[in-house]
């Protein structure tokens, strides 16, 4: 009978044992972090999310009620109905000799205003200013 042969294995292949890398859980520790910040900032984008609908749902709703009272202002406030207001307050139509009327002389002409004789310049000044310079403009989120 043969026997069995014994061989002397390197300390990195013996079966039996386990060696845990830290450098290995310092990188499992790192990710788990990362997701949980992740995690974190998304369900606070959420929240922020939420709170912005509702201030928004609001905003709609006291809108809609500014134009109903105006409306209803304006539907109230005819000339009949504020004459009498206007009478108590002392307020009353102009007459005719509160008027003034101006003579053509007084009113600028046309002759008066200063030739443009650099508006091709200003145009291109214009032009380039609107590449260089971008203009801010709103839009609307609900769509209107």
């Amino acid at each position: 009978m043969k026997g069995k042969v014994i061989r002397s294995a390197p300390s990195w292949r013996k079966e039996g044992v386990r060696f845990v890398r830290p450098e290995l859980w310092l990188v499992a520790m790192g990710v788990v972090s990362a997701l949980l910040v992740e995690v974190s900032q998304s369900a606070r984008v959420a929240e922020i999310s939420m709170e912005l609908d509702k201030t928004r749902a609001t905003l709609q709703a006291a809108q809609a009620r500014l134009e109903f009272e105006r409306a209803e202002l304006d539907r109230s406030s005819t000339r009949a109905a504020l004459s009498p207001l206007a009478s108590r307050m002392g307020l009353a139509p102009p007459d005719a000799g509160h008027v003034v009327i101006l003579p053509a002389e007084y009113l600028a002409s046309a002759e008066a205003q200063p030739a443009r004789s650099n508006g091709r310049w200003v145009a291109w000044a214009e032009k380039a200013s609107r590449i260089f310079v971008t203009e801010a403009t709103a839009r609307s989120r609900s769509g209107d």
